[in-house]
C-alpha cells in the first residue's frame, strides 16, 4: 500500500466512527434502546478500527497487533473482531530490487546479492548474497521511505487516540502508543538491531541458541551470516515429535531466560523469525523489535504460577500490587477467586503444550488482568508491552509446536530458584 492510500485509509477511520457514534446518539433520542444502539456502533467501530490496521500493514499493523492482544477484555463480540490482530506478522510484496541500488551500492565492493528478495515486510526487505570472502549471508535493506511511513502512520495513530479509547475504554491508549513509537524509533535503525543481535549472541554461546553473526551495519543495511535449518513454521507442520519438542524447549528458555542473561527480550515471536538448526539448535533472527529493561513480566508469570500452585495467594496479590497490575484493595482472597490459573504448568514435570489448551486459557494468561475486569480497571503498564508480546508469543508457538517442555524447570530459574544453567 503506497504513502498516500495508507494515509488516507488510516484517515478516514475517526470519520467513520464519528458517524455511527453520532447515529447511536441520534436514534437514543428518537427513543431506541441507548445501550443497544451504542453497543451496535462499537461493534461496528471495532470492525472497521480490525480491517484497516490489518490491512495498512507496518507500524499501524503492528499497533493493532497490541491492541489485538488485549481481544480477551471485551465481550464475545469484540474479542471475536480483536482476536485476528494477534496471528498477524510482518509480511509483504518486496520493491523492485532497482529501487534499493542506491542503498546496495555502500556495500563493500564485490558482494553479490541475488536481486530476487526471500523476505518482506513493509518497512525493509531481505536478500540472499555472497559476501567478500565468498560466504552466504542474509542482507536486510529499509526501505528508502521508511522514515516517511513511520512518521505519517504514528501522526495517524496519534490522532485516532480519542477514538480508540472509546471504543476500548479499559485501555491506556495513549501510553501504548507512545511506547510503541519509541521502539519503533529504535528498529527504523539498523544498527540498534546490528547491537541487540551481537549482545544476544555472546549470551547465549553456552547453549544450542544460534544467532547469526553481524557482518556488516549502518542506519539502512544490515548484514548477517546466512542461517540454514528448517523453518518454525515447517517444524509445526511436518516436524517430527522429538523435532517439536526441541523447539519448544529451546524456545522457553531463550524467552523465559533472556531477560536475566541480556537484560532484554527478543519482543518479535512469529514463527518466521525462529528456525529449526540440522545440528538442533534453535536459530534467531530479526532482533529489530527488542524489549530494553526486561524481566519484571517473566518473573511476575513465573510466580504467579508457583504460589498459586501452592496456593498462597497472598504472596501472588502482593506480586501483582508491586507490578503495577492490580487494585492494593484486592484481597488475596478475592485473587484467588478470580484467576484461573493453569498450576500445571508448574506441577507438571513436563507440560504437554496444545493449541486446545491455548484457546481454553487465552483469557487468563494471554492477558491475564482481564480477570480483574470486574473489580478494578485493567492495569497495563506500557513498559511490560514488550516483554508481555514476547512471553505471551512464545506460549503460543510452544501451543503450535505441540511441544513437551520441562516448565518447572525453565520457570525456577526465571525465579532464581532453580540450578543455574
Amino acid at each position: 500500500m503506497g504513502l498516500v492510500r495508507r494515509a488516507v485509509s488510516l484517515a478516514t477511520l475517526p470519520v467513520g466512527v464519528g458517524a455511527r457514534v453520532a447515529s447511536a446518539a441520534a436514534k437514543t433520542a428518537l427513543g431506541a434502546d441507548r445501550t443497544g444502539a451504542f453497543d451496535h456502533a462499537t461493534a461496528a467501530s471495532v470492525e472497521k478500527v480490525v480491517a484497516t490496521l490489518a490491512r495498512t500493514r507496518g507500524p499501524a499493523m503492528k499497533f493493532g497487533q497490541i491492541l489485538g492482544l488485549f481481544s480477551a477484555a471485551f465481550g464475545d463480540d469484540e474479542k471475536n473482531l480483536l482476536a485476528p490482530l494477534t496471528r498477524l506478522y510482518e509480511q509483504g510484496d518486496p520493491v523492485p530490487f532497482d529501487t534499493l541500488t542506491t542503498l546496495v551500492d555502500q556495500l563493500p565492493a564485490g558482494v553479490q546479492v541475488d536481486p530476487v528478495a526471500v523476505a518482506a515486510a513493509s518497512l525493509g526487505q531481505v536478500h540472499r548474497a555472497v559476501w567478500t570472502d565468498g560466504s552466504d549471508v542474509a542482507i536486510k535493506i529499509r526501505y528508502p521511505e521508511a522514515r516517511k511511513v513511520v512518521r505519517s502512520d504514528m501522526a495517524t495513530l496519534r490522532s485516532m487516540v480519542p477514538l480508540m479509547s472509546r471504543v476500548l475504554p479499559t485501555i491506556d491508549v495513549k501510553a501504548l502508543l507512545a511506547e510503541h513509537g519509541a521502539r519503533l524509533a529504535e528498529e527504523l535503525d539498523y544498527t540498534f538491531e546490528a547491537g541487540w543481535a551481537t549482545r544476544f549472541a555472546h549470551a547465549w554461546t553456552d547453549y544450542p541458541i544460534r544467532i547469526p553473526t553481524v557482518r556488516y551495519a549502518s542506519e539502512s543495511l544490515l548484514v548477517t551470516e546466512w542461517l540454514d535449518g528448517t523453518p518454525l513454521s515447517t517444524v509445526m507442520a511436518q516436524g517430527a515429535p522429538g523435532d517439536r519438542d526441541r523447539a519448544g524447549d529451546l524456545l522457553a528458555r531463550f524467552a523465559f531466560w533472556s531477560p536475566h542473561r541480556v537484560g532484554a527480550i527478543h519482543a518479535d515471536p512469529h514463527p518466521g523469525n525462529f528456525r529449526l538448526t540440522p545440528d538442533g539448535e534453535l536459530g534467531v533472527m530479526d532482533f529489530g523489535s527488542i524489549g530494553v529493561g526486561a524481566g519484571r513480566f517473566a518473573s511476575l508469570f513465573a510466580a504467579t504460577l508457583a504460589e498459586a500452585a501452592a496456593d498462597r495467594y497472598d504472596l501472588v496479590r502482593e506480586e501483582w500490587v508491586i507490578a503495577g497490575m492490580l487494585d492494593p484493595a484486592v484481597t488475596g482472597e478475592q485473587l484467588a477467586g478470580l484467576l484461573e490459573v493453569d498450576t500445571r504448568l508448574y506441577t507438571e514435570p513436563q507440560f504437554r503444550f496444545s493449541r486446545t489448551w491455548l484457546s481454553e486459557r487465552a483469557g487468563s494468561f494471554r492477558e491475564p488482568t482481564v480477570t480483574l475486569a470486574g473489580m478494578t480497571r485493567l492495569r497495563f503498564p506500557p513498559t511490560y508491552l514488550l516483554e508481555h508480546r514476547a512471553i505471551m508469543g512464545t506460549l503460543a508457538l510452544m501451543a503450535g509446536l505441540e511441544a513437551t517442555v520441562p516448565m518447572r524447570e525453565v520457570l525456577d530459574e526465571v525465579r532464581g530458584t532453580g540450578t543455574p544453567v
